[in-house]
């Protein structure tokens, strides 16, 4: 058990809230009181060449005056470092070098973080004591400001625990899960009677350690939420979200960054405390293992403890119902991804798939070296996980998918329109959208569930009706038509 002052430690915000603001101050006061003294430092230069031209004559004074302003080297400084912030990223974005599309904001976030530490280094080649070891003292500070505001574009890491792998959600307390007894149905009857239990206002998130019983993957924990109507003694059989992060990534992710209590607390709010069961689960074990949700002897049975061990522990533990109808899956980018390839492959398990910013299909590297490391060379196992490929073969599906992207994120969007038209080309009920202002970001995920939550409740059994996309302001339909077989 960690000490109190720990745990909040931990829970420290470094995507928004006081502390990305200070370090701007901070930065923007340092830098500011050290361009106010560059040009007392160029005033005490100019001083100099005045007593150098009485003392030696005017040749040497004039000497001493074409040498640069010291006023405008930290100006200069910052034009340089951010032109050479901008390009560096710009070039990484373009080249996809990180896998997905950076954005431009985060290329003007970089060059803006690049142009004062030039400025700073200027400061420093400028400056001699005091003033020098002001401006070393900056650097740091100016450094961490920039990865704070990049993060908070994307939203990746919303709490210093996240950064340092820690979860900051506590063990599930087994005593407050309870077998179900009644139906949705009977439950909302129960309510509209006025005999509903007593439950709390909110729903609970916690971390839960699920075996790998067959799959024996070494997965970090899970973490789960439980709406307000599975926290009675006698819940009622509840729907199934299963919800994956991204990779880098973590379970807890789904949580901190994409606020998934937040959004389906509001949701129970207005549905009787009725709500999914909510579980993301780890499909990586390892922040950076890519283990492209396949059982492969690079990483593990990630598909099997997904599919299999996942599945099971939630039917034996949980309030749930257990057809594919109430079960729904789905992820960010790698989760995404995963999404896509686990839905289609067992329509057995899950009836409903949710994405954002997903990828064609698996990817870690060439589609050549992905064969040979993951696949043992074979060409056509590897197909089997790519989800146009399983789409077609399945010919037909009663499936729904939803599909999101940032309009700021062309590859997703261009990635949507390709397998949700093959989906649509099947028979799956599908709906797609982009969020306008955001990229391949965790703000995304959030306007996209908002978005989606309506209709996932209704595809799950839960009742209501789905709101329209044009009800958003920040959501704009994405019109995809079907794309037969290539082979056709």
């Amino acid at each position: 058990m960690r000490p109190k002052w720990i745990r909040d430690l931990l829970r420290i915000h470094i995507d928004s809230g006081w502390l990305p603001i200070g370090l701007l101050a901070v930065i923007c006061i340092g830098v500011i009181i050290l361009f106010v003294m560059s040009f007392r430092t160029a005033d005490d230069a100019s001083e100099s060449s005045d007593s150098n031209e009485r003392a030696h004559g005017p040749i040497t004074g004039a000497v001493a005056r074409i040498r640069p302003h010291h006023a405008s080297w930290m100006p200069a400084g910052a034009v340089i470092g951010f032109v050479v912030g901008f390009a560096i990223t710009f070039l990484l974005d373009r080249l996809l070098v990180f896998g997905v599309e950076l954005g431009t904001t985060v290329d003007l976030v970089v060059g803006a973080g690049c142009a004062v530490i030039g400025a700073l280094v200027a400061a420093i080649m400028m400056f001699r004591a005091r003033r020098r070891l002001l401006a070393i003292v900056l650097v740091p500070f100016a450094v961490l400001s920039c990865a704070v505001n990049v993060n908070g574009v994307y939203g990746e890491y919303p709490t210093l625990g996240s950064v340092l792998g820690v979860s900051t959600f506590r063990a599930i307390d087994p005593s407050l899960i309870h077998p179900a007894s009644t139906t949705v149905g009977e439950w909302n009857d129960a309510v509209e009677r006025g005999h509903a239990p007593a439950m709390p206002d909110h729903g609970l998130v916690a971390s839960v350690a699920i075996p790998a019983t067959q799959s024996g993957f070494r997965a970090r924990n899970a973490v789960i939420y439980l709406p307000p109507a599975a926290l009675v003694d006698d819940p009622p059989k509840l729907p199934v979200f299963i919800m994956m992060a991204g990779q880098p990534g973590s379970p807890d992710r789904a949580f901190l960054a994409g606020q998934l209590q937040r959004i389906f607390d509001e949701y129970a709010a207005v549905h009787h405390g009725l709500a999914p069961i909510v579980v993301s689960p780890d499909q990586l074990g390892n922040a950076f293992h890519n283990t492209l949700c396949v059982d492969s002897s690079k990483y593990g049975n990630a598909e099997t403890y997904l599919t299999r061990d996942v599945t099971n522990w939630i039917r034996d533990t949980l309030p749930v119902e257990s057809d594919a109808a109430h079960w729904a899956i789905g992820g960010f980018s790698q989760g995404g991804t995963c999404t896509i390839q686990l839905g289609p492959s067992h329509p057995d398990l899950y009836g409903h798939m949710f994405t954002v910013g997903a990828e064609l299909g698996p990817h870690d590297g060439s589609e050549r070296s992905m064969i040979h490391t993951f696949f043992n060379g074979d060409e056509n196992a590897y197909r089997r996980h790519v989800p146009i490929d399983i789409m077609r073969a399945r010919q037909h599906s009663d499936q729904t998918l939803i599909m999101a992207a940032g309009a700021l994120d062309d590859e997703s969007i261009s990635n949507i329109t390709q397998v949700a038209g093959v989906a649509k080309d099947i028979g799956m009920d599908t709906t797609t959208f982009v969020v306008e202002g955001t990229g391949h970001d965790w703000h995304t995920v959030q306007s996209a569930l908002r978005a989606s939550v309506d209709r996932l409740g209704m595809q799950l059994g839960l009742g209501g009706q789905a709101r329209p996309l044009e009800d958003f302001d920040n959501i704009r339909p994405l019109d995809v038509a079907t794309i037969p077989d290539k082979g056709e």
